[in-house]
């Protein structure tokens, strides 16, 4: 790209007035920007003025839209929008097809930038509409990518994915290089499904490319990105080395939408290490961009999240200031978001000052807004904040309620979840068969020119590999065919005698369905678990946490399926301290032994659960169940293991849990045994680390 540049800085000046003169202002101005906006900027205006004076209409309109991008990436939207709207008039006198796509797009993007998504979304896909009827697979592959950046925005990350994906496809098929913001925004995707390892894969592969272009717009927000994920694995000093280089480049170049970003994730960063102070002095340095470039959203965020570190600090009489400020601003913009966060941040200020009437008064607003937007985090945090209050007040029927509310919402978020990274891993597990396609049919033109020797290797390889997925998907099939020829069964029975069933018989249907959905659903996800883990997606998320807590909500939940069978559980703690580890790992490990102690045990017996410690936590899950046999023992924690022993009230298993089990106790440095005789019941033992090192 340098050598283009420098080419057409020569070409430039020899050029007399002249149509090409124009042309090649508007070129230089577009391979610059990346590197100089303000420049970029000004052989823009150039390019105007000359098209101007010539009459050249193509050349004007190319101008206007290379001078709304610059104002765009400077912040200064309505001059850009001016621009865009100047260039789309004499596209669309010139019948200019391809340009009027180009400004849809770019005004899609200004709308994106103010998070205005509906219209976003309806500028973008009118730009690929046109361009879907032209032959200009570099627009229409670099228009793909911002639609899948919006449903990322709204956090529709397999929608984001498959746009993603047909944009790479359009590069590849046409022979055109992926641009390094592309490779950006997939990174993005997979940060925010918290799957770390595979985010910085993309950013690291697009910074090289920005630098091997000299691109420092991308090379920025590589940097950027890349210092967001250290920051989520709280690797602070590294994250604040990244963001310093990134906002050195986006500077330099003027980008002050950038530039207001990265300031604010360095606030963040010293707000997670808890340097107050200094989070303080970049969020005023953010709130001053923010309104230099009149980003009414960003300063309702920045006011709000100064009063957040104000109220950290105790200062409360500042923090309410800034609250109400920020609410202000998101009443008169009508930001239903930005006013629930306030509404929540002042009841909590409320109830530190035990100002319970306006504690509670805030709340119920925050609550009717949150549930207009069904917004499930607000809601969850919402109730736990009145269960907290009326708790204080000693109010148990609603602090109860609450308690309840905020539980159930809690588990309907965490299903969510998991249903949206199963739809990602679906789209991954697409994406990838479409690409080992490719590299198949590519192999296929190679094996010809093998010699016999390496063609039967080749086939041998092949063979192998084909034998484990027959056993992959024979062992899935079986255990699937069982509970979906049950809910055949008794849809169809529901169907065919719709009229005459009473209503115990309809229920007793729906219990049974219900039954086997829940066995196939704990296949698909025991599979998901293991497939995660070993392809190292499975990333540690420390915390600090109480883990008798935790071991008791696991009785919790599963005290009615012990009860079912007439089994007690008893649960004993002998911890008082918390730990630092992965809570999400801990908790699906003593799910898998606890749901298997139950699943094994005859009925009318007992399940012990012990928390311990000494040097390290130990977790032990005792039945009194048939035990292991000799044979048992060696194949405990394999993959698609089935034992001796069978579940005591046909319940399903996968052959699963304890490898999954297993590996996510070596997740956390921690080790897993058991200890069982045949006909004496089992006890499986997990010790880890108790600061989780």
């Amino acid at each position: 790209m340098n050598k283009d540049i420098s080419e057409l800085e020569r070409k430039l000046g020899s050029l007399q007035d002249s149509d090409e003169k124009v042309d090649v202002l508007n070129r230089l101005s577009a391979y610059i920007r990346s590197s100089d906006i303000n420049r970029s900027l000004d052989l823009s205006i150039q390019a105007k003025e000359l098209a101007c004076k010539l009459a050249y209409r193509a050349g004007m309109a190319l101008s206007y839209w290379n001078s709304g991008i610059c104002y765009r990436l400077l912040s200064k939207y309505d001059l850009a929008f001016k621009y865009f709207d100047s260039a789309y008039k004499i596209f669309e006198m010139e019948n200019d097809r391809q340009g009027q796509a180009k400004v849809l797009n770019s005004i899609g993007n200004i709308y994106a930038n103010l998070r205005n998504y509906p219209s976003a979304f309806q500028y973008l896909k009118q730009s690929l509409q046109i361009l879907e009827k032209l032959e200009e697979p570099d627009l229409e592959a670099s228009v793909l990518s911002n639609i899948g950046v919006l449903y990322q925005e709204i956090g529709d990350y397999s929608s984001a994915l498959e746009f993603f994906h047909k944009s790479i496809q359009t590069y590849t098929e046409n022979n055109i290089t992926i641009p390094e913001t592309l490779l950006n925004n997939i990174g993005a995707v997979y940060e925010n499904l918290a799957d770390y390892n595979t985010a910085l894969e993309y950013y690291f592969q697009s910074l090289k490319l920005a630098e091997d272009k000299n691109n420092k717009l991308d090379r920025g927000y590589a940097l950027f990105n890349i210092a967001l994920v250290f920051g989520d694995l709280q690797k602070y000093d590294d994250a604040l080395n990244y963001l310093a280089e990134s906002l050195q480049l986006l500077q330099q170049i003027g980008h002050k939408h950038g530039d207001s970003n990265g300031l604010s994730t360095i606030s963040s960063t010293f707000k997670g290490s808890k340097e107050f102070d200094k989070a303080l002095e970049f969020q005023f340095k953010v709130l001053k961009l923010r309104e230099e470039i009149n980003d009414i959203g960003g300063q309702a965020e920045t006011l709000s999240d100064i009063g957040e570190i104000y109220f950290n600090t105790g200062k409360y009489t500042a923090s309410k200031k800034y609250f109400e400020d920020s609410l202000n601003i998101a009443r008169n913009s009508v930001n239903k978001i930005i006013e629930a966060r306030n509404l929540i941040l002042i009841g909590k200020l409320h109830f530190k000052l035990d100002e319970y009437k306006e504690a509670f008064s805030c709340l119920d607003k925050g609550l009717k807004l949150a549930e207009e937007r069904n917004a499930k985090k607000d809601l969850m945090e919402i109730h736990k904040a009145l269960y907290e209050g009326y708790k204080r007040m000693g109010k148990v029927d609603k602090a109860l309620f609450h308690h309840e509310s905020f539980y159930e919402i809690e588990n309907e978020i965490n299903n969510l979840e998991s249903d949206k990274k199963l739809k990602v891993l679906t789209v991954q597990h697409r994406i990838k068969a479409a690409e080992n396609e490719k590299k198949i049919a590519l192999k296929d033109k190679e094996i010809y020119r093998l010699r016999n020797v390496e063609l039967a290797e080749l086939n041998e390889k092949l063979k192998h590999v084909n034998e484990e997925k027959n056993d992959f998907l024979g062992i899935t099939a079986h255990d699937l065919k069982n509970p979906l020829s049950g809910i055949i069964n008794f849809s169809r029975r529901m169907q065919n005698n719709a009229d005459k069933l009473r209503p115990d018989e309809v229920k007793n249907y729906s219990h049974e369905i219900d039954k086997a959905a829940e066995k196939m659903f704990e296949i698909v996800t025991k599979i998901l678990d293991i497939s995660a883990i070993e392809s190292g997606r499975r990333n540690i998320q420390k915390e600090v946490f109480d883990p008798a807590i935790l071991a008791q909500r696991v009785v919790l939940d599963y005290r009615q399926k012990a009860e079912a069978k007439n089994i007690e559980i008893v649960f004993e703690n002998n911890v008082s301290q918390k730990i630092c580890s992965d809570k999400t790992a801990l908790r699906q490990i003593l799910d898998n032994l606890v749901s298997n102690a139950i699943k094994f045990s005859p009925l009318g017996k007992r399940v012990f659960v012990r928390v311990n410690s000494n040097s390290k936590l130990s977790f032990e899950i005792e039945d009194e169940g048939p035990g292991l046999t000799e044979k048992d023992k060696t194949k405990l924690f394999g993959k698609f293991t089935r034992l001796s022993a069978q579940p005591t009230a046909g319940e399903n298993s996968t052959g699963l849990g304890l490898s999954i089990t297993k590996k996510l106790t070596e997740i956390l440095n921690g080790t897993i045994y058991c200890k069982s005789e045949q006909g004496e019941g089992a006890k499986f033992i997990v010790e880890i680390p108790i600061q989780g090192d």
